[in-house]
């Protein structure tokens, strides 16, 4: 009975009625039992059962309840056994003696046995008890564990995923609180609307665990907020309760700003090897114990080769640069510091030339020896190749400026030698049309010069406007032989053209390519011995029109050729430099085709073996295909003395004296009368008092430009007045700016002296009215 807890327990928790309930009961039952048993032994064991019912009574129910078993015995004997009897000594009277003194004793057992029993009930009660606490402990402490949690943790329970606890990381992820007791779809709706919702229902569904890395989320940081991507790690595990899953426990971390951390390296990872990529550039370790070189992946798009070829480098490298670049390097290593050095390599791949700029550094150990070369090593051959282009730039800059100096100084010495022979006091008239006649030629070549100049300026900016028209170039090819014909006569040369006997219409700009034809013939007579040959052929080719200038000179060397329509390109010349010009005629008419979508190409065999160029033009189409036009006009003859009327002042306004005292000189001698001053203000004195009929103004007056002092005069001469510009500034924009200023006729310097003095007979007639044109 005493091993029996669970009995053991039930008896202890009996009420004080019950027990002695159940001790009358069991006082009936053996009453009932001996009374049994007395009709079958004949009375001959009057307490056998209730000796065993005491005890269990007193174990059972205590020593009270245990009495009444005991009395119950006692009233069973006296009851069987004759009451003479007990009054003699005799078996009967021995026997309930014996019962009523054990009786006691059979209590007292019964109730040592269920004080033991209390003790081992109690012993239980304690461990089960400390057990409870212990259990209650670790849940106490787990919940808080879980609570404070680095990451977030949330309990769910039941198929509808019932919050039953969330800690801190889990409210903050999803920006509210006070979440247990709700479905997880209610509580947290922009997670359940994701695929987390689905991965829980499959776990309880399944009791299968699940975990994901970087998975995106949206979540509101509070209510009201717009959901923002964080991204988590988490995990979900199913809770059991017996075999059955009771619910889903998830655990995870917010690793957004790691993913941010981790996605913006990469980035940077990724921009850095662009960059190495665009800046063909590689970076590299060397270690010095295995003499093996770690690059960077940009060094296989550099040397063409892998990055297992690229571990031992060193046979990509020039031989001739090799101990150049150990010398540096074991410098480096002595003074644990770092060196430079341009060397020339090969890629694996091609074979072709490199040029690479090694920098390096000396890493060393505790022990401050050294252990790793680091450095970066970047591909400057297109850096190389232009500064070799910018030397030799350099060099054709200087050649040309050289060039330039000899080409002003060669009519500034027949200039200033007339000019000496005029200031001479016995001048004879013949030596001074002598010396007018080298100062004319003389001048007009230096005007060639700037012309020139300007030209090749304008068409490398793109700056030069075409007037297109359409017409046979036949003539463009006898405007520029008359052009060159003086210098072809000069040197002996002979002169063959041939043609076609069909016109070979154009639409271009006929004084643009005119200047074309007349530079090509002017660079074939400059480059040929005196008495050489030159032929010009015109022909026509399908859709277009090819014009071939060759000659039997100097030739151009192969090394040259490539480059001869390049600005200040000239082939070698002797220190004479009888062939002359400034090396930008060939560049003017490559620019020039262009811009009329033609091509020209140059030929040659050779030193001494001639020249051969050929340009080539796209025919007019046919509806555009015209009788050629008429030449214009061309200007008065410098000589021609115009019929000027009497009586009308001219103001020359320029801040240069010598230029407003000729220019004044020369039209009185012309019968113009002229007045000078040298600068705005007095300029506009005299006007006001004089009252000028024209006014030839410089631009660039100190005081006041000429643009702003034509508007004054304008503003206050009330009577007719031609205005006339005359500026060393001669493009587009420039015209344009003195028209608007309010000039009638915009001249270059030099000023052509026949095209003034018909200007100026045209406007000083009676009547005349001024006309507004660019000249």
């Amino acid at each position: 009975m005493f091993r029996n807890r669970g009995l053991l327990r039930a008896l202890a928790e009996l009420s004080p009625r019950a027990r002695y309930a159940w001790a009358v009961l069991l006082a009936l039952v053996v009453l009932a039992g001996q009374m049994l048993l007395r009709s079958v032994d004949e009375g001959r064991v009057p307490f056998l059962l209730f000796n065993p019912a005491i005890v269990f009574a007193a174990a059972a129910f205590g020593s009270a309840p245990a009495l009444l078993v005991y009395g119950a015995g006692l009233l069973f004997g006296l009851h069987v056994f004759a009451p003479a009897a007990l009054l003699h000594a005799g078996p009967d009277r021995a026997a309930l003696l014996a019962y009523a003194m054990m009786g006691f004793v059979y209590i007292y057992l019964g109730q040592l046995g269920r004080i033991y029993a209390g003790r081992a009930l109690r012993a239980e009660h304690q461990l089960v008890a400390d057990r409870l606490a212990e259990s209650e402990a670790r849940h106490t402490y787990l919940h808080e564990l879980l609570l404070q949690a680095p990451g977030f943790v949330a309990v769910l329970r039941g198929p509808e995923h019932i919050i039953e606890l969330t800690n801190d990381a889990f409210d903050e992820l999803v920006g509210r609180r006070d979440l247990t007791g709700h479905a997880f779809r209610a509580a947290v709706p922009e997670l359940a609307g994701q695929a987390l919702m689905a991965h829980l229902d499959e776990a309880f569904r399944t009791g299968g665990r699940y975990s994901a890395r970087d998975t995106e989320v949206l979540v509101r940081p509070g209510p009201g907020y717009v959901p923002q991507p964080r991204f988590i790690d988490f995990a979900l595990q199913p809770t059991t309760g017996g075999a059955a899953v009771t619910g889903v426990f998830i655990a995870g971390v917010d690793v957004t700003a790691r993913k941010l951390a981790r996605d913006a390296l990469l980035l940077n990872e990724e921009r850095l090897k662009d960059g190495l990529q665009a800046a063909r550039m590689a970076v590299w370790d060397w270690d010095l114990h295995t003499d093996q070189v770690d690059f960077s992946d940009s060094a296989v798009a550099i040397f063409g080769a892998s990055l297992d070829e690229l571990r031992q480098p060193w046979h990509l490298l020039h031989p001739d640069d090799v101990p150049r670049l150990r010398l540096a390097r074991e410098r480096a290593l002595a003074e644990r510091g770092t060196y430079l050095e341009t060397v020339r390599a090969r890629r694996a791949d091609t074979g072709a030339e490199l040029w690479i700029e090694v920098r390096g550094r000396v890493l060393v150990d505790q022990a401050g020896m050294p252990r790793t070369l680091r450095g970066v090593t970047i591909d400057v051959t297109l850096r190389h190749v232009a500064e070799l282009g910018l030397r030799e730039a350099e060099r054709r800059k200087d050649e040309f400026l050289a060039m330039l100096a000899h080409e002003l100084r060669n009519p500034l010495a027949p200039i200033s030698a007339a000019a000496a022979m005029l200031q001479h006091r016995g001048v004879t008239p013949a030596q001074v049309e002598q010396a007018s006649a080298i100062i004319g030629r003389q001048a007009a070549h230096m005007v060639r010069l700037v012309d020139d100049l300007l030209d090749a300026a304008r068409i490398s900016r793109g700056k030069v406007e075409l007037r297109y028209e359409p017409f046979d170039l036949a003539l463009s090819v006898e405007d520029a032989i008359e052009q060159v014909r003086p210098l072809l006569e000069r040197k002996g040369h002979v002169l063959t053209v041939r043609r076609p006997s069909q016109a070979l219409p154009v639409d271009g700009d006929r004084a643009r390519l005119t200047q074309v034809v007349a530079n090509l013939l002017n660079n074939a007579a400059r480059y040929t011995p005196d008495g050489g040959a030159i032929d010009v052929t015109l022909a026509a080719s399908g859709s277009s029109v090819r014009v071939t200038v060759s000659d039997n000179g100097c030739g151009i060397a192969p090394a040259l050729l490539p480059g001869v329509f390049e600005l200040f390109t000239q082939g070698q010349r002797s220190r004479d430099r009888t062939q002359g010009g400034l090396g930008i005629g060939l560049a003017i008419v490559h620019g020039l085709v262009r811009m009329h979508g033609g091509r020209v190409a140059a030929y040659s065999d050779g030193p001494g073996q001639g020249a051969r160029f050929e340009v080539t033009l796209p025919l007019a189409p046919p509806q555009a295909n015209q009788a050629p036009l008429a030449a214009g006009d061309a200007p008065a003859a410098a000589g021609h003395r115009e019929v000027l009327p009497d009586g009308m002042t001219v103001l020359v306004v320029d801040d240069n004296r010598d230029a407003a005292d000729t220019l004044a000189a020369l039209l009185r001698s012309h019968g113009v009368h002229c007045v000078v001053e040298y600068g705005a203000a007095a300029a506009l004195q005299r006007a006001m008092r004089e009252r000028p009929r024209v006014c030839i103004l410089d631009i660039g007056l100190p005081d006041m430009d000429g643009i702003e002092l034509a508007r004054q005069l304008r503003a206050r001469q009330d009577g007719p007045l031609l205005l006339v510009a005359q500026s060393g500034y001669g493009q587009a924009h420039d015209r344009a700016a003195g028209l608007a200023a309010g000039f009638d006729h915009y001249f270059v310097k030099p000023v052509p002296v026949g095209s003034l003095l018909a200007v100026l007979a045209q406007a000083l007639q009676p009547g005349a009215a001024p006309a507004l044109a660019a000249s």
